[in-house]
This record gives C-alpha cells, structure tokens and sequence, in this order.
C-alpha cells in the first residue's frame, strides 16, 4: 500500500468512494492520498430547501491513522458549484465554492472532538456533505436581474437605498438645520453644570 494513492475501499464486495477500514489505514505506511469527483443524489440536495443541485464536486486530500491516539485525521479540500435561487427572481443562480478542512475520526466513542466512525470505517461522504451546506450562503442575487416595482413600491439594491438616503434628508427634522448651539463664557455646550 506504501506510495499507492487509495479513493476506494472495498467492502462486501462492493467498491464505495472515500470510505476505508481500519486495517487500511494501519497497513498504509504513508498518508493516504485521494481524489474524487462526486455526485449526490436528488433525496440528499432535497432535504436542504435552499439548494436546488451540486455540479464539479471534487474531494481532494490525505489521511492518516494515528496509533498512538487511534483517530484519523484527514486534510480535506472540496471544490464545486452549488445551484441555488435567486433572492429576488428565484431563478437558478450557479455559486461557486471552494473551502479547505481537517476533520478528526476517532474508533472511540465518546470522542467530542472528533468524528465516530461506523465500526472499524473511516466515511467522508457525510462529513464532505455537511461541510457543503455550511458553505451555503444566506442569499444570492442573479447578475443582471430586474428588481420588481409597483404602485407606490420598488425593490431595491442596498447600496441604492443608502445612496437615496444620503441624499434626501427627514422632513421631520428639517427644523434641525436652522437651530444654533451657542456657547455659554467659553464653556463646551455639553449639558454639565459648574459649582462654585
């Protein structure tokens, strides 16, 4: 297994992506290096509403078994683009992510630092799911889109508003112009009172 990059493992016969066993990793004499291209189904992108699909996911990195602890620690670095609604048209918008991990496993429970594993098996895939949807913004906003109006409405971009806003000032406080701080013998105008 020495100097052979590993994104498989093999169990009952059946050959399932970025998932190893404990004697894998214990035989493996050098991090283990893989790199995979994912695909997630539908039943898993639906159970987050605000996701709507997963496209060029790829999982790239090393792990390594640590005796002396008995944990896995693996370097993670996922890449891809999510589909997600637009905030304003609801249309698809494709954002792009990009973000770089370390998660721990360890083959004993009760470990509040790190991952359990599923037996004697190291699983990255819902670790590698979970980390995606943290990478899920709040709102995106399609370049390009109209922003909707009506009668008396309108929508509009944030850094409009506060440019509108600069610009027109309070009716209310109209009469705020005109008034005059004066200064009493010199003194700052700040409301203290002297004793003498």
């Amino acid at each position: 297994m020495t100097g052979k990059a590993y994104n498989r493992c093999v169990l009952n016969n059946e050959v399932i992506p970025l998932k190893w066993s404990k004697l894998e990793l214990m035989n493996a004499a050098k991090p283990i290096f893989f790199s995979e291209e994912l695909v997630f189904d539908a039943a898993a992108i639906a159970r987050l509403n605000q996701l709507r699909g997963l496209q060029n996911v790829r999982a790239e990195g090393e792990l390594r078994y640590e005796e002396s602890d008995d944990r896995v620690y693996v370097d993670l670095r996922l890449t891809g683009s999510m589909i997600l609604p637009c905030a304003i048209s609801g249309e698809d918008v494709e954002y792009p992510f990009s973000t770089i991990s370390t998660e721990i496993f360890a083959f004993v429970k009760g470990d509040e630092d790190a991952h359990e594993t599923k037996g004697d098996v190291v699983e990255l895939l819902p670790v590698i799911f979970q980390l995606i949807s943290m990478e899920i913004p709040l709102k995106v906003v399609k370049d390009g889109v109209h922003y909707p109006k009506g009668k008396g409405w309108e929508v509009m971009r944030e850094a409009d508003w506060r440019k509108e806003k600069s610009a027109t000032a309070d009716p209310r406080l109209a009469k705020l112009k005109d008034f005059k701080f004066e200064d009493d013998a010199g003194g700052a105008n700040d409301g203290s009172t002297a004793k003498t």
